[in-house]
């Protein structure tokens, strides 16, 4: 019985942890890629698209321009790059989900494209 128990507690808390994950990353709604822009004096990349800006409910970024910004830090910061580049000069379609902000931006943290 105590098994049983335990099992349940450990399995109502990964849920309870995943959907605390889940509750504050957002996705854009599917479009195509209209520009991107370099970072200054970061590894970085801003990227923007047809359809309406979404931002993560918590926190809530502060950008005054648009779009969604990669964190040079993450580790998938080259292949988000490389998926932006290759889905913008194929002209394919794209969503981007994010997580947090960064450079007051929401914080790209996946890119999907579609055909």
């Amino acid at each position: 019985m105590k098994i049983n128990v335990i099992s349940f507690v450990a399995a109502v808390s990964a849920v309870f942890q995943f959907n605390i994950a889940t509750a504050e990353q957002a996705v854009s709604q599917v479009g195509h890629i209209t520009g991107f822009e370099t970072g200054w004096s970061q590894n970085t990349m801003s990227v923007f698209l047809d359809v309406p800006m979404v931002n993560p409910t918590n926190p809530s970024c502060q950008t005054t321009t648009g779009g969604y910004a990669l964190d040079p830090n993450d580790p998938g910061v080259k292949v988000h790059e490389a998926a932006i580049m290759g889905a913008y000069f194929a002209g394919k379609k794209v969503y981007i989900r994010t997580l947090g902000c960064v450079f007051t931006k929401p914080k790209v943290i996946a890119v999907g494209v579609l055909d």
